[in-house]
């Protein structure tokens, strides 16, 4: 038998002794949902409950191949008989079993990504519609998910989108494939038919939920369709955490899992394991000022501890010297670089970050996702640059030629081949013509306006001027045109723009960019510190953190601002100070490029505020910055 109060604390062990009927399980960051979840799988093999007849969805295999592991470890015995996994993968099992109702053969073919974006490039090519495949499959996905249509998620070009999208559906009904937002799109439609509806919702006779802040709309319906018969629903979750909702996820169905179950029952798991008290009294008092959440208060095991910090640093580049001098005083004090993590709301925060750490030689490495100098808009960049200071650098013509309307790579080698002929980039933009006329009329057009470009650019002294005019002239509307982030796209580029004015050439910015991309492509094995977007990083955990950029524009993010989502703009920050166990920076410059240099609402919103280090201006740097300490 199973020591069940020995191995959980009270507010656990009620979810597992309590846990029939609808339940609501509130868990906290760092209290345990995991263990509560495996133990109340457990307890249901132990009362008898045939394994079969539990389903239990995650949003990852490694989460739920982890449970049931740990289910084995805890009853002695196999658990492989309880149903677990990813909602997409049972519903494919389910799908296999009535393909045929939805008018597919029980062999269908599941399309990965690529296989979608090929058959959307090859739709999109057939009706001539100027839009990038995925940009376009992107909102064919989250308007599936969130079961709307595409007008909801972008303002433009969404009567093509959804003309795409008829074809898109169509194309896949008839060669017997489906993509990876079909299983759960079909998944639900099989749930329409009351016979299936029956066999399924009769298949299992509990249901158990990880995670169900994430869950989109389809989702939630599938949820409650399943759990028709027997009642039985044990969502576990936390709204306060609730930070995808670019991915369709909708807070909303934890906030209405009372309404859309009368009788449901509510635990609240607010022991946490992790953080110290401070910490935690710093993340209760900023997340109460969001008006749609439950009313809940984080509680530490731990005592005492030191208190956060917030460090106001003069400049972004001041906030990177800060850090990594920081990161260097933990590391010889005995803490491991990868005890410690950077975390940022958007990408572009890290620019000088990473330029700083590969100057001190401190490894790191970019937790799922590329580094700000290896992205791809940041090279096209780059490429343009390189070209004028270097008009014989290969690798960056080829990068911009294939831009280009009409050139791929056959057309692009062959335009090289012309250039490369040439003594120098004057000579290459007054001989266009001649070099535009080894390709098709159609390629000739983008050859002539890419060397067009850059003539009008190479006469001008300044880094910003010379972005101004790729970007004005031709980045800008191309991002527009194929990405489904833009304006994303464009706040890396303009840090781009700031990070350069610092140097007194372009040949200086080349020069300083490379050494951090060689630094880039060396370093990243071994111990090294994290840098991470909040929104990788969740459900992750570090001895220390540093949450940077907390200023009104960066975080929260000005668009999230715009469009109204503050609300979740605090989950992230609740998100990321809860990550950190013992040490927790918050950091901001009060000088900065283009946005407000207010510190961040989410700073003045803690009742307790933490220690705040005054700046304090004691000497002028060699290279005209001031220090602050």
């Amino acid at each position: 038998m199973i020591d069940y109060k020995k191995s959980l604390n009270k507010e656990q062990l009620r979810v597992v002794h309590e846990g029939d009927g609808a339940c609501l399980v509130l868990s906290g960051p760092g209290s345990g949902k995991t263990r509560t979840l495996v133990h109340r799988t457990a307890y249901l093999l132990e009362k008898g409950v045939p394994g079969e007849k539990v389903l239990l969805l995650t949003f990852t295999k490694k989460a739920a191949k982890n449970m049931l592991h740990r289910v084995s470890q805890i009853i002695n015995r196999d658990s492989s008989e309880v149903k677990g996994g990813t909602f997409h993968h049972v519903g494919n099992t389910f799908l296999r079993r009535y393909a045929s109702t939805l008018g597919y053969s029980e062999r269908f073919i599941i399309m990965d990504e690529e296989d979608s974006k090929e058959m959307i490039s090859s739709i999109l090519k057939n009706k001539d519609v100027k839009l990038r495949a995925p940009f376009v499959q992107n909102v064919i996905s989250i308007s599936k998910n969130a079961k709307k249509d595409a007008s909801h998620f972008t303002e433009d070009h969404f009567e093509q989108i959804e003309d795409v999208k008829e074809e898109y559906e169509k194309r896949k009904k008839e060669n017997n494939l489906m993509d990876y937002d079909d299983l759960l799109l079909n998944w639900l439609k099989l749930l329409s038919f009351d016979e299936i509806k029956k066999e399924l919702s009769s298949a299992f006779s509990y249901i158990l939920v990880d995670e169900y802040q994430d869950t989109n709309a389809l989702q939630d319906e599938i949820v409650k369709e399943m759990s028709r018969k027997h009642g039985n629903v044990l969502a576990v979750g936390d709204e306060s955490q609730s930070i995808f909702s670019f991915r369709a996820a909708d807070v909303s169905n934890i906030l209405r899992f009372s309404s859309n179950y009368p009788q449901a029952k509510i635990f609240y798991l607010e022991t946490n394991y992790r953080s110290t008290p401070q910490i935690l009294t710093l993340a209760n008092e900023v997340i109460r000022h969001n008006k749609e959440r439950f009313e809940k208060e984080l509680k530490s095991i731990e005592e005492g501890g030191a208190s956060p910090q917030i460090k106001a640093l003069e400049s972004p580049f001041k906030q990177a010297h800060f850090i990594t001098s920081k990161i260097d005083e933990l590391r010889r004090s005995g803490i491991p670089l990868s005890e410690i993590a950077v975390l940022f709301r958007a990408h572009y925060q890290s620019a000088e970050l990473e330029i700083d750490l590969a100057k001190k030689g401190i490894p790191y490495i970019m937790r799922g996702g590329v580094r700000f100098f290896e992205q791809a808009h940041v090279k096209d960049l780059a490429a343009f640059l390189r070209i004028i200071v270097n008009f014989r650098d290969e690798t960056s013509w080829m990068r911009l030629l294939s831009r280009m309307r009409g050139v791929g790579k056959i057309y692009a080698s062959r335009a090289l081949e012309e250039i490369l002929k040439r003594e120098s980039l004057d000579h290459v933009c007054t001989q266009k013509e001649e070099i535009s006329c080894v390709v098709s009329s159609r390629a000739k057009e983008g050859i002539l306006f890419l060397l067009s470009l850059l003539q009008e650019a190479k006469i001008e002294a300044s880094t910003e001027k010379i972005t101004e005019i790729f970007m004005s002239r031709f980045y800008e509307n191309y991002l527009r045109s194929f990405f489904d982030n833009p304006e994303e796209r464009i706040t890396d580029l303009n840090r781009f723009c700031d990070l350069s004015a610092k140097y007194e050439s372009i040949e200086d910015v080349i020069a300083e960019f490379s050494l951090s991309e060689d630094f880039q492509a060396r370093e990243g094995g071994g111990d090294a510190v994290t840098l991470s977007t909040v929104h990788q990083a969740k459900g992750l955990e570090w001895d220390t953190v540093f949450v940077i950029s907390l200023k009104e524009g960066d975080f929260p993010y000005i668009k999230a601002v715009e469009e109204g989502s503050i609300e979740e703009e605090r989950r992230l920050f609740y998100v990321a100070v809860t990550r950190c166990k013992k040490n927790l920076f918050l950091t901001y410059p009060v000088y900065s490029f283009r946005n407000s240099s207010m510190p961040s609402r989410f700073l003045s919103e803690a009742e307790s505020e933490p220690e705040e280090e005054e700046i304090i201006i004691t000497e002028e740097m060699d290279d005209g910055e001031w220090l602050c300490m």
